[in-house]
């Protein structure tokens, strides 16, 4: 299964260009998404992440986020149709 804030940081850290921005953005320590995602790259035995000015996807990074934004808009589905269901998994991710 993967980790979810795991793909956030990805997510971050492609849309910023950065670590650091993509901390800010998650409202967590740049270490903290670094660990997110190195843990990530293991688990899916990838790299996902050109280190640089801006940072890039790889392509199984790239993948990896398309996934995320599919999760995302089933989640938005989700949340139209069945309110009560969605509000459980928001709470899940407190």
């Amino acid at each position: 299964m993967l980790n979810y804030l795991a793909l956030e940081a990805l997510d971050a850290v492609i849309r910023t260009g950065s670590f650091e921005k993509a901390a800010i953005a998650l409202s967590i320590t740049a270490s903290a998404v670094s660990q997110r995602i190195a843990k990530l790259e293991r688990h899916v035995s990838a790299r996902l992440i050109v280190r640089g000015t801006p940072c890039k996807a790889t392509d199984e990074g790239a993948i990896l986020i398309k996934h995320l934004e599919k999760v995302r808009l089933m989640e938005r589905e989700l949340a139209t149709y069945a309110p009560e269901i969605a509000s459980l998994l928001q709470a899940g991710d407190r």
